[in-house]
């Protein structure tokens, strides 16, 4: 499970995916009886009438319905689930959720009270951060079960490799870059002129061209706080990473190159080109891993998908009319973008799987 991530995804699920629906039914759907109402929903609005009080607003009506629709299969989702872990004996202990819990806590906040101090902040139930953690905890058992003994064959992931080598294991050029920058205007603390900056430039580049290194010239006068003590040196860039003043002049330099000054926003630059890297592809051995894991969970995902529409086709659901419209509305959406029902989970159902992998 990825414990430091799950205190976002159930704040995610509370502000911003959980509103309330304008209509007052008693019963908004049926999961094998259980009745899901408008004050189960109200659990989880406090926070987001907090964090996101615009989408409440009547323009928004129609968004606020669909994502009502939403928090309802959600809550099916954890029925269907409960029901097949008591059926299958599966659980977890009190030991395990309280390991979770205290992780949730310490992975993102320094102290408890820092973490209750932002819950109470963003009018986040405590209570329903330790429901929405049960109901992971029992989908990852669920998960576990449901995809164990799954496997992808040596053959698959070499056959993966070849068909997509080119297309997401290619390495782009790269270059070492180091440099030395004079700021002017409202880049500059000092606010130094524009034509004093240029002086303090050419004064330094003169220097390196009379026999002073690029580096102690740029651990003496360069204005860049991150590398001033590094010899100017700001590490590897492919192209698209950097301004286009500076990459335009860096990518024609050879290795020990010194530029002309350059101009960006960021002030005037001296630039130095120390090592190039050729486009090159990575060997299988060095992604082969990656791509197992990918693949295993590719399928693990896929299975429990299935497995989940199983339980759903076998439960008794029933939904308010005006859910079903929603859901109608949703559906023809898919099949109009290329989606199929079986192939598609809604955001809830993806939050719940997610966490188990």
């Amino acid at each position: 499970m990825k414990r430091k991530s799950f205190l976002f995804i159930s704040i995610a699920i509370i502000s911003i995916m959980l509103f309330s629906l304008t209509s007052c039914s008693t019963s908004l759907a049926t999961i094998n009886g259980y009745q899901i109402n408008q004050a189960e929903l109200d659990k989880f609005l406090s926070s987001a009438k907090v964090q996101n009080p615009d989408l409440f607003k009547e323009e928004n009506k129609t968004d606020l319905l669909k994502t009502e629709a939403q928090i309802i299969e959600y809550i099916i989702s954890n029925k269907l689930i409960e029901k097949y872990a008591a059926e299958n004996k599966i659980s977890f202990t009190e030991a395990e959720f309280t390991t979770e819990y205290e992780m949730l806590q310490s992975s993102s906040f320094a102290t408890k009270e820092e973490f209750l101090k932002y819950l109470a902040d963003n009018s986040i139930s405590e209570d329903l951060l330790k429901e929405q953690l049960r109901n992971q905890l029992l989908a990852s058992k669920v998960y576990d079960k449901i995809t164990a003994g799954i496997t992808v064959a040596d053959a698959v992931i070499s056959k993966y490799y070849e068909d997509n080598k080119v297309s997401l294991y290619t390495n782009l050029e790269q270059i070492k870059i180091s440099h030395i920058l004079v700021k002017f205007g409202d880049q500059d603390t000092s606010k130094k002129t524009k034509e004093v900056a240029l002086e303090k430039i050419n004064m330094v580049k003169q220097k390196i061209q009379d026999g002073e290194t690029f580096e102690n010239m740029a651990n003496k006068y360069s204005e860049d706080e991150n590398s001033n003590t590094l010899g100017g040196e700001i590490g590897y860039f492919s192209k698209g990473q950097l301004v286009a003043e500076f990459e335009n002049a860096a990518f024609v330099m050879t290795v020990g190159q010194v530029s002309d000054v350059v101009e960006t926003t960021y002030g005037f630059h001296l630039i130095k080109v120390s090592d190039k890297k050729a486009t090159s592809i990575k060997t299988f051995d060095e992604v082969k891993v990656a791509i197992k894991e990918e693949l295993l969970t590719t399928l693990k995902d896929q299975k429990f998908a299935a497995f989940m529409q199983t339980l759903k086709d076998a439960a008794s659901i029933k939904y308010s009319k005006i859910i079903e419209e929603i859901n109608a509305a949703t559906t023809t959406t898919a099949v109009i973008t290329g989606t199929t029902s079986g192939q598609s989970t809604t955001t809830q159902e993806q939050m719940v799987t997610s966490s188990t992998k």
